[in-house]
């Protein structure tokens, strides 16, 4: 009984499903029949997911594993173009939401952010297909009230929301959910809702944000003389501040920091390294969550941790620029302004911002296990074009490129632009 708790909590976890697939692409790589690449490690892979293997799926399967770099080390643009046109014809039924996401996964990891976006829309359509069933669960029902909104189909996200409540999901969640959908439709913030879901520090926090002039401050390294733009800001918010003068160059990160936001690596860094210094300068730290947060003692009266939307959220997390843009916006700020940011398409980060004995960022294996970047993209982009959100002119020229041009980006940094990764 056990074992079989343990294992259908597996099942659920993401990096574990994604190592199962790619493994499984590898074995039918290496299968030595010349004429047919086979599937045997894709039924393997399915039967300890729980997933069926219809016949479409393996014609497509089939086509992925034959432009692997086992088979095919040099990667042309119409072996690409050939995979997503294959995508492109699959029909959303054939899988589970979770089984299209697996594929998105394993096409990242694979490096083919086009043929990613292709099948991640299946889930999505998968999402709403499954709310269609009248004996859809409150599960259900979520996933395809977020994939209503980030399709921008307002009215049909309201309407889920409705069928949410009559499922027992809880008043603060309904909450919660109504005013990001109201965000992301482009209406006016009403501060007022987001007292159902707020922290005991969320007053103060509020007070320190409403009304004023945001300057967030991204930990991409960066060469532009834009340090006293970012200083003449009412309120400087940065990532990851640990005290000191790391992050505050005053030439092209601004000098001044009010607030800063941390992950669960961040927080744990800064509090086995002493965090007194860093607090007593800071306005306010906020937390992601409350892993970060336990690194702290509950004493500090200027810790704080948001509340999170990772539940609305298709199994991914947010990261750090989203997360923090969304919670301020909570407090109607008069305007935020982003600096030093260019949503993953450069790895570099200003000196001191991870520890000297870091490993390398895998960011392929980000994207993978913790923060899908088609998500991320998609919500700063939406606020992006809601006027919430503004930014310097690498920020604005990421934002103008669309869905489709940042793939082409994100692929010629990460991804298999002119080889097969694996």
């Amino acid at each position: 009984m056990l074992y079989r708790f343990l294992y259908r909590r597996k099942r659920r976890d993401r990096w574990w499903r994604f190592l199962v697939l790619k493994s499984a692409f590898i074995r039918d790589g290496k299968n030595d029949t010349r004429r047919s690449v086979g599937n045997a490690g894709l039924q393997a892979a399915f039967k300890r997911f729980g997933y069926p293997v219809p016949t479409a799926l393996s014609c497509f399967w089939e086509e992925l594993v034959a432009k692997g770099a086992l088979r095919c080390p040099e990667l042309i643009p119409e072996d690409l173009m050939s995979i997503q046109s294959q995508a492109r014809a699959l029909d959303p039924g054939l899988l589970a939401a979770m089984g299209w996401l697996d594929l998105f996964r394993l096409s990242i990891g694979i490096g083919f952010f086009e043929t990613a976006r292709i099948l991640r829309e299946k889930a999505l359509d998968r999402m709403v297909m499954d709310a269609d069933d009248s004996r859809a669960g409150l599960s259900q029902l979520t996933s395809a009230c977020y994939a209503e909104v980030e399709r921008e189909r307002f009215p049909l996200a309201w309407s889920m929301l409705d069928r949410m409540r009559s499922l027992g999901c809880p008043p603060h969640r309904i909450t919660q959910a109504r005013w990001y959908i109201a965000l992301m439709a482009g209406g006016p913030i009403d501060v007022d809702s987001t007292v159902a879901w707020a922290s005991s520090a969320d007053p103060a926090f509020g007070e320190t944000i409403a009304g004023m002039r945001m300057a967030l401050v991204g930990p991409v390294a960066s060469d532009m003389a834009q340090g006293s733009e970012i200083d003449g800001h009412d309120r400087v918010v940065k990532f990851g501040y640990r005290g000191g003068h790391q992050g505050r160059d005053p030439d092209t990160q601004g000098a001044r920091i009010d607030i800063a936001y941390y992950n669960n690596t961040q927080a744990k860094a800064l509090s086995s390294a002493g965090y007194k210094a860093a607090f007593s300068e800071l306005r306010w730290g906020v937390c992601h969550n409350r892993k970060g947060a336990s690194c702290f003692p509950d004493s500090l009266p200027n810790l704080r941790l948001l509340s999170s939307l990772q539940w609305f959220m298709p199994d991914t997390h947010l990261n750090a620029g989203p997360n923090a843009v969304i919670d301020m916006l909570r407090f109607a700020p008069a305007g935020i302004r982003i600096f030093n940011t260019d949503m993953m398409l450069s790895s570099g980060r200003f000196t001191g911002y991870r520890q000297p004995n870091d490993k390398p960022t895998d960011y392929t294996r980000s994207f993978i296990k913790t923060h899908d970047p088609i998500l991320q993209y998609q919500i700063m982009r939406r606020l992006w074009s809601c006027d919430y959100i503004k930014g310097d002119d690498r920020f604005e020229e990421v934002m103008a490129l669309g869905l489709v041009s940042y793939l082409e980006e994100l692929q010629k940094a990460y991804g298999a632009d002119t080889c097969a990764l694996f």
